[in-house]
């Protein structure tokens, strides 16, 4: 008797598991995504700070004049573009 209770037991547990898995599945994906965007968003952020520090140090680098290829190319080793 004791063992026909917690067949059916097991039975009603992995039905309700099987029901249950697609959901979770699909919910995991959904956070996964979520996550995936958030960090592709902090990353265009960072290349955007990135960008404009660049800027700012070419506009502040335009007022030395570049007079021969020796300045240039020490100008280049030190600073980069």
């Amino acid at each position: 008797m004791f063992s026909i209770l917690t067949g059916k037991l097991k039975i009603y547990l992995y039905a309700a598991f099987a029901a249950l898995l697609p959901i979770l599945y699909i919910l995991g994906r959904k956070d996964g995504a979520k996550l995936n965007e958030v960090e592709h968003l902090k990353d265009d952020v960072e290349t955007e700070k990135d960008r404009a520090e660049f800027y700012k140090n070419m506009e502040a680098d335009e007022s030395t004049s570049i007079n021969n290829r020796s300045e240039l190319i020490d100008r280049l080793r030190d600073k980069g573009l």
